[in-house]
C-alpha cells in the first residue's frame, strides 16, 4: 500500500487479466509455496498469458528471474509460480519468485 499499489482480486483468471490489459498497467500473481503449489498448468493457461502479455509490451517471470516465454515446459500437467504484468511492475517484484 506504501508503494501504491492496491490488491483486486475477483479469483477469475480471464476476468483479472483482462482487467490488466485493458488498465495498461498491474500485475497478475499466481504464487506457490512448499504447502500450497500453483494451480494453473503451463501448458494451457499460463503460457497463454505469457505470449499476449509479451505481445502487449508486458513482461512475465517465473522462478530463478526466468521469463516465462523461456520456460520450457515438462509435461501436460506442469504447474508454475508466476507473474505477468507491465514490464516496470514486473520488474518491481520479480525479486520474490
Amino acid at each position: 500500500m506504501r508503494r501504491g499499489f492496491t490488491l483486486r482480486y475477483t479469483g477469475g483468471l480471464v476476468v483479472d487479466f483482462y482487467h490488466l490489459l485493458l488498465k495498461g498497467h498491474g500485475i497478475f500473481c499466481n504464487v506457490a509455496s512448499n504447502k500450497y503449489k500453483a494451480k494453473l498448468r503451463s501448458f494451457y493457461e499460463v503460457a497463454c498469458l505469457a505470449f499476449l502479455i509479451d505481445k502487449a509490451g508486458g513482461k512475465s517471470v517465473t522462478s530463478k528471474n526466468l521469463s516465462l516465454m523461456e520456460y520450457q515446459i515438462n509435461s501436460y500437467d506442469d504447474r508454475i509460480a508466476f507473474a505477468v504484468g507491465s514490464h516496470k511492475e514486473v520488474e518491481a517484484i520479480a525479486y520474490l519468485f
